[in-house]
């Protein structure tokens, strides 16, 4: 299965978006404008702007693991539970295999058991590594499929959590009997604002998302603030002058006052190495 896309990732100071709803959509904005500003710079421009408009970009979330988090961390397998705010409809949750060997994960081939409309993924999620001098990338891959769990049947074990889906290529998974529990207890309200642009080639835009974290019941202090832009890739490929400007975007903005390059991704957030 080709790499149907790359993502590049950087964490922002969560801070700058402290607030209520208005105080947290204008700081939103002036990102946004910075972006443009600091890429236009470079010539690369941007196009349209940030928004929070669509109901299911406003969601719930939370993680499943055992009290030890060997999916996680004997598995390289996060559980996510996932649906819109305020909805009583059924779970979305996504399997996903995560590993820094492409190979590793590219021979994965689970799949749902029952086949649906959503096809699996496997992509490409790219960060930056801030050594002395040049930042390098840190590059993670994924495969991940998205299963739904009905609200009044909760997954409680990891064999009801792996349930949906077919045979996973990973031997140190645990007994299916095992409980499960809510990663660190952590509940969080997340917002997605979309429909921003990085305009890479003639051809190629990069479509942009600025992802805000808040505890549920603490909603006006986030705890994690992610933008990222992501293109597609043909056959698993891209061109060499969309990869060199898109690695040239993500240098400017690793150097941005907005990024905090120490900053904890969401992953670590919800996994408990990080303080929330």
């Amino acid at each position: 299965m080709s790499l149907s896309s790359r993502e590049y990732k950087v964490m922002l100071h969560a801070e700058r978006f402290v607030g209520d709803k208005a105080a947290c959509r204008s700081a939103v904005e002036r990102f946004w404008q910075h972006v443009g500003t600091v890429l236009q710079a470079t010539d690369i421009d941007t196009r349209a702007g940030l928004d929070v408009q669509k109901d299911n970009k406003q969601r719930n979330v939370f993680f499943l693991d055992t009290d030890e988090q060997d999916l996680y961390h004997g598995s390289d397998l996060v559980f996510r539970m996932r649906r819109p705010l305020r909805s009583r409809k059924d779970w979305k949750a996504t399997l996903k295999f995560r590993h820094g060997d492409r190979l590793l994960a590219e021979a994965q081939d689970f799949d749902l058991r029952k086949r649906g409309d959503d096809e699996p993924k496997f992509e490409e999620d790219v960060k930056v590594n801030p050594p002395v001098g040049t930042p390098r990338f840190w590059a993670l891959f994924s495969r991940s499929v998205e299963a739904e769990f009905d609200p009044q049947h909760m997954p409680a074990t990891v064999g009801e959590c792996l349930a949906p889906y077919t045979e996973i290529r990973k031997a140190s998974l645990p007994a299916p009997e095992t409980p499960v529990l809510t990663v660190a207890g952590l509940h969080v309200v997340e917002h997605v604002y979309e429909d921003g642009w990085i305009r890479l080639s003639q051809a190629v835009e990069a479509e942009c998302a600025l992802i805000l974290w808040w505890k549920e019941g603490e909603l006006l202090k986030p705890i994690a603030a992610e933008f990222s832009f992501r293109f597609p890739l043909q056959d698993g490929e891209a061109d060499i002058k969309v990869a060199r400007r898109a690695w040239a975007a993500l240098k400017t903005l690793f150097a941005s006052p907005w990024v905090d390059p120490a900053g904890p991704t969401k992953t670590a957030l919800a996994y408990g190495s990080a303080e929330v």
